[in-house]
């Protein structure tokens, strides 16, 4: 069974060529010659495009046209050039008579192009297809870690020693530093004159507020501080006023 055909809005013809359709195509073109592909359907009194006039000719008419099954030769032919000229078929047909470009096509799609993967050939660089997957590298292969570092290179060696050398260095200062400041606070926390520096200050406050209790218990009884004249008592007052700066000045030391 053959293709279907139609027709589109503007009445042309799609789908199989008939024999009809043939005959009338060349017929005009031993006549006329192939001139242009536009208006050639009109003139040979056909209802299709250009384009299929054109393909109908070069791929099936034409005279010398070769069909059936490519010899060895030109599928050797066909490999070489698509290396040199790619997808480019036109091109191609050009390079080999008789042949056309629509039959290379389909004939390197159906079958040059599987063969040459089967082969381990890339059909689009025509190189030999590595494998990515079984190519092992030895910098994340475990078992080969110890060969690795046997064949490093002097210089990436000579880059990592020198990279540990200053981190050492780094942490052996940051350590040192450490170790200096610990001993500064146990300096200080063992400094005798800080100790006796403060505990002066501790037995004066003491001594301070006994002071203080006995001048409460001793002066300030009521029946004495009757008895006092004035002399005595304005003295009696300046006391009180000295040992009050006093006290502060000691407290505010007894803060610190």
């Amino acid at each position: 069974m053959g293709r279907a055909t139609w027709f589109d809005a503007d009445g042309t013809k799609r789908g199989e060529w008939t024999e009809e359709e043939d005959q009338k195509l060349v017929a005009y073109i031993d006549e006329y010659g192939v001139g242009d592909w536009r208006f050639l359907p009109g003139r040979a009194g056909l209802r299709r495009c250009g384009k299929s006039c054109r393909l109908r000719w070069l791929n099936y008419l034409r005279p010398g046209i070769k069909k059936g099954k490519f010899t060895p030769q030109e599928e050797q032919a066909i490999i070489n050039l698509h290396s040199v000229l790619g997808n480019r078929w036109a091109a191609i047909a050009q390079q080999m008579p008789n042949r056309s470009d629509n039959d290379i096509k389909n004939h390197w799609n159906s079958c040059l192009k599987k063969r040459l993967e089967r082969n381990g050939i890339d059909p689009m660089t025509h190189q030999p297809i590595i494998n990515n997957l079984a190519v092992k590298t030895p910098l994340f292969n475990t078992e080969c870690s110890s060969s690795s570092s046997s064949t490093a290179s002097p210089s990436s060696s000579s880059f990592s020693s020198g990279s540990a050398h200053l981190l050492n260095k780094i942490a052996t200062g940051i350590s040192s530093r450490q170790h200096c400041v610990d001993n500064m606070i146990k300096n200080i926390l063992s400094d005798p004159r800080i100790t006796s520096i403060h505990g002066q200050d501790d037995l004066e406050v003491e001594e301070l507020k006994k002071d203080d209790e006995k001048i409460l218990a001793n002066d300030y009884q009521e029946d004495d501080f009757l008895m006092w004249d004035d002399e005595k008592i304005r003295r009696f007052m300046e006391e009180i006023g000295v040992m009050e700066l006093e006290t502060m000045s000691y407290d505010g030391v007894y803060r610190l």
